[in-house]
């Protein structure tokens, strides 16, 4: 028998299907709701982890800026305590080397009176003891000439030292002086100077005339020389700093013009002869 449903019962029914309707569509919009609330998190702890990674980033910029100012101030100190070192030695040496020049002119001297009293004794004995006399003053001549070579060592070497320390002190200035470069990139980070700079173990025909490029990253101070050209005629660099090739290029362009007008100077020498 079929079920009878009445009038009001179907009216409740209705509302609850209405009722359950808009539940239905509430929890839709509350769902999408969550989600976005989900990407809008996802969203924030990306950036959150990627400013992260960007300040970390930049604390290790940091560390390694400030480490390489600490090493070049190390570096720096270093160079002048050996300088400071080396005078002083040479100071030192030049004392001993006049100390034992003088010993040997009293020495000489002694002789020379002895010499004058043996004058007047046995011409026998005078004989023998002037043989002996002109052996020590022999010797003590090849002393005195070993002490002057010497001492001649000692003020090249003093020299050459106050040399090197006026040339790099000159390099140095040069290189800080910024209006001394001949080619600097559009941002200003990049600055290229011509130099005399010749490194100890290095080997040059005519030190006079020899130049190379001095390459300097503005930010930091550190530089770089050049060692020649590449089969592309771009700049070849000392040690391991890294140097965008822009630069390479146009301080291959500076050396090339360099050889040139040291090619045309030699043209001109041999035309006047």
């Amino acid at each position: 028998m079929a079920q009878v449903i009445s009038l009001k019962e179907l009216r409740t029914s209705n509302a609850l299907k209405v009722d359950i309707s808009k539940l239905e569509d509430d929890k839709l919009q509350l769902l999408e709701q969550l989600e976005r609330q989900k990407q809008l998190e996802k969203m924030l702890r990306d950036e959150l982890i990627s400013h992260k990674k960007d300040f970390e980033h930049l604390e290790q910029q940091f560390e390694h800026f400030a480490g390489i100012e600490a090493e070049y101030e190390a570096l720096q100190q270093r160079t002048q305590m050996e300088r400071l070192e080396q005078m002083i030695d040479g100071d030192r040496k030049d004392s001993i080397v006049k100390g034992q020049l003088k010993k040997s002119k009293d020495e000489l001297k002694e002789a020379q009176d002895e010499l004058r009293e043996l004058k007047a004794l046995d011409p026998q004995r005078l004989k023998r003891q002037l043989t002996d006399i002109k052996k020590k003053t022999l010797q003590q001549a090849t002393d005195n000439q070993n002490v002057n070579n010497a001492l001649v060592t000692v003020r090249k070497e003093l020299k050459d030292i106050t040399t090197e320390k006026e040339k790099l002190e000159s390099d140095l200035k040069s290189s800080r002086n910024s209006t001394d470069f001949f080619w600097q990139s559009l941002e200003g980070a990049w600055t290229l100077y011509e130099s005399t700079t010749i490194l100890k173990d290095e080997k040059v025909d005519e030190p006079d005339k020899f130049k190379r490029i001095r390459c300097m990253f503005t930010a930091t101070g550190m530089s770089a020389l050049s060692k020649g050209r590449d089969d592309k005629d771009k700049a070849e660099w000392l040690g391991t700093m890294e140097i965008p090739e822009e630069v390479s290029i146009e301080a291959g362009k500076r050396l090339l013009s360099i050889v040139a007008e040291l090619e045309e100077a030699a043209k001109d020498k041999t035309s006047a002869k």
